[in-house]
């Protein structure tokens, strides 16, 4: 084969792309985990978005989260979704009820599902309230956080 001939560079483009395409997938072997998550919500008066995220025993964390409307009957989840050390949250409405008054909740979760010896960065976006935080949480040295969301 001549190395001026097309096919000679057709060959070598081809041999390119498939090693950057095994550089490029081979970052990523964990698979994502989801886990959904529903608030336990209580009347409060009305508060700003502030998500708090509070250490237990055992590896669990009770996520409480203030400033949101809920009509009576209404519930919200939490989907997690975890991939590697990045962790996803989202707030989303559950069951709906159309023509109902929002009345101010402060809802809290179990979060049973971040292992020990991680360092998580974690983005938690509202769709109820179009509000979002970023921040990280080290499952190995816990402690408690206040994070306001922003708009």
């Amino acid at each position: 084969m001549d190395v001026t001939s097309i096919e000679f560079y057709t060959l070598a483009f081809v041999v390119a792309m498939a090693l950057v395409a095994f550089l490029i997938g081979s970052f990523d072997k964990e698979q994502p985990s989801t886990y959904i998550l529903q608030l336990s919500t209580e009347a409060a008066s009305e508060a700003q978005d502030v998500l708090t995220v509070e250490p237990l025993d055992e590896g669990r964390y009770k996520f409480y989260r203030e400033g949101l409307s809920l009509a009576p009957g209404e519930t919200i989840n939490l989907v997690f979704t975890i991939r590697g050390d990045n962790c996803l949250v989202v707030e989303k409405k559950g069951k709906r009820c159309r023509g109902a008054v929002a009345d101010p909740v402060a809802g809290q979760a179990l979060v049973k599902c971040l292992r020990y010896g991680r360092k998580y960065k974690v983005r938690y976006e509202s769709q109820l309230t179009s509000a979002w935080a970023s921040f990280t949480l080290d499952t190995t040295h816990p402690q408690s956080k206040r994070v306001p969301l922003n708009y």
